[in-house]
């Protein structure tokens, strides 16, 4: 009959064996017969400690397999760029820097002095395979590129990703799609182009590179083309209005005309062909003379309802109204007033 003590022991059993072992040097010999296991018998001392000892071994032995598989699968098997990164169109401002940004989820925002012109914007996609389902990737983006056209350029910054680039892969997944998303940085007077170049999106020994595109147009600018002037005239003793439309008409109530050189004022607006754009007159001006005040307000202009740059440029005409005070004091008075104008 076969032997007891050649059966391999439970881990639980070589425990036994092996906290056993000094107990059995002076016991006398079992027969085998009557052998059980925790028993000893001269001359069988090493046999059991060898099978414990090849049980502890195939312990370890099977551990180092799992993580060397572990460590093996942690790279990916291919890395593929699906599409582009478009920021779409946009354009600067003559003295405001601005931003533009395209999160994952192709949401567009921009501040600051940029005015977005519309276009297709989109993320760019990646898509990441693994040879082990589930296992753990971690993959990098740039911290910044430049992208050009001609001799400007602009800065894209703040890449941000959804998966986040770390442990990328679902759990069972060996295959992702991962969306990129990043900001991009107008300058003051940003030149207009085409603007474009490349990243790279990196996991582990594996790459791929995408593009990064987008079109500005020249920023809106306006220049002062005439200044407004409501010529000369002669207070009453009950305060009056004198009015210079944008033609450069001029009426009057309660104030004495006397001729002058009545004229609206005059500005030039350059910028992308074909773009409307808004204008914006301030808050009352004050004119001077001395120590002696008078108002200007009730600004219009002659642009139209849709100002439209026909040609990447547009002039108009601005008239306002002046408040004279009853005998107001003679004198000539002069100050200033700002206009703004913005692409709608």
């Amino acid at each position: 009959m076969p032997f007891p003590f050649l059966r391999p022991p439970t881990l639980r059993q070589c425990v036994t064996a092996a906290s056993t072992r000094a107990d059995c040097a002076e016991r006398e010999p079992i027969p085998p017969h009557q052998f059980r296991a925790g028993d000893c018998r001269a001359g069988t001392r090493i046999p059991i400690v060898r099978v414990c000892a090849a049980v502890v071994l195939a312990a370890v032995l099977v551990s180092g397999l799992a993580t060397g598989t572990r460590d093996a699968a942690a790279a990916a098997k291919k890395v593929s760029s699906k599409r582009d990164f478009l920021f779409g169109s946009v354009a600067g401002d003559a003295d405001l820097a601005g931003t533009v940004v395209v999160s994952p989820a192709q949401a567009k925002t921009v501040t600051g002095g940029a005015s977005d012109f519309g276009d297709v914007h989109q993320s760019s996609e990646f898509e990441v395979e693994s040879d082990n389902p589930g296992e753990s990737l971690t993959c990098t983006l740039p911290s910044s590129i430049t992208v050009t056209s001609g001799g400007n350029s602009m800065t894209v910054d703040t890449f941000t990703s959804n998966p986040l680039l770390s442990n990328i892969m679902p759990p069972g997944e060996d295959k992702i799609s991962v969306f990129i998303g990043a900001t991009l940085h107008l300058a003051a007077g940003q030149a207009a182009g085409d603007y474009e170049n490349d990243y790279t999106f990196i996991c582990g020994a594996e790459s791929d590179t995408t593009a990064v595109k987008i079109k500005v147009f020249a920023p809106i600018s306006i220049s002062s083309g005439g200044d407004m002037d409501f010529g000369t005239l002669a207070a009453d003793d009950t305060a009056g209005t004198v009015t210079v439309t944008p033609a450069g008409a001029r009426t009057s109530v309660n104030v004495y005309l006397f001729g002058g050189f009545p004229t609206a004022a005059s500005f030039d607006v350059t910028g992308a062909s074909g773009q409307a754009y808004s204008i914006t007159f301030p808050s009352p001006a004050t004119l001077t003379s001395g120590g002696n005040t008078m108002t200007v307000d009730t600004f219009n202009h002659d642009a139209g309802a849709t100002p439209t740059l026909v040609g990447g440029s547009d002039t108009f005409n601005v008239g306002a109204t002046l408040h004279v005070g009853a005998a107001q004091a003679s004198g000539t008075y002069s100050g200033t007033f700002d206009v703004t104008v913005s692409y709608n």
